[in-house]
């Protein structure tokens, strides 16, 4: 067998469904000088896949793009629309994974997918569980980081698209004290107006009956 063939051996072993060129060095038997020479040769040959510069897939199928969005920049959880959508609070797919992070904000393109990290001060990076190696914020978690960014205006998305009864309340109540007072004044704003609306609902159904067509008696209908 030969050192190419090697690789590709061990690459499909790889745990992960992407690399990177430095998990390639732990396991390349040839000289390291020639492993960037070696990969460049995989990728003309359409054995692997280069998605930026020293990463690398073997199937686009298979790829585990919240696992890698997770890794490529750290500290980093997914929220905002895509972590929306995930969880049934909304409905619409996005475009696009998007995380939060502590560092600066960018964007990643990829064939196929597009990475989006926003920055929000350090206090704030809060409320996240890890899932399968990738860091997930909470449901709650991630409405309010939305509402965060849209009470700074560095966000645009209609919150009446978003499905509030799958939220813990007294969670959200909780955890955006840590958040500045404009966005408790966002929180409660749609709070209360969803109350309002169940409310309306409530009452329009208690002041619904049964109509009864004259003639037709209530052992008729039973």
């Amino acid at each position: 067998m030969s050192q190419t063939e090697e690789l590709l051996e061990r690459l499909r072993d790889f745990p992960k469904t992407y690399f990177f060129r430095n998990d390639v060095k732990k396991f390349y038997s040839g000289k390291e000088g020639n492993l960037p020479v070696v990969l460049n040769r995989l990728v003309k040959k359409k054995k692997i896949i280069r998605l930026m510069r020293n990463l690398y897939a073997l199937n686009m199928a298979t790829l585990d793009w919240e696992m890698l969005a997770s890794e490529l920049v750290k500290p980093a959880y997914i929220s905002l629309e895509y972590a929306l959508w995930r969880y049934g609070l909304i409905t619409e797919i996005p475009a696009r994974i998007t995380l939060v992070t502590t560092g600066k904000s960018r964007t990643y393109t990829f064939p196929g997918n597009v990475f989006e990290y926003v920055h929000v001060n350090p206090t704030r990076f809060f409320g996240y569980t890890l899932e399968k190696n990738t860091l997930l914020a909470e449901k709650e978690k991630t409405f309010l980081d939305e509402l965060y960014l849209i009470s700074l205006r560095k966000r645009s998305f209609n919150l009446k698209n978003i499905n509030l009864s799958l939220l813990n309340k007294k969670l959200l109540k909780k955890w955006v004290q840590k958040y500045p007072a404009f966005t408790e004044k966002l929180l409660r704003k749609i709070l209360n107006e969803d109350k309002e609306k169940m409310d309306s609902r409530l009452k329009h159904a208690e002041t619904t009956y049964l109509f009864v067509p004259p003639g037709i008696t209530g052992e008729t209908l039973s």
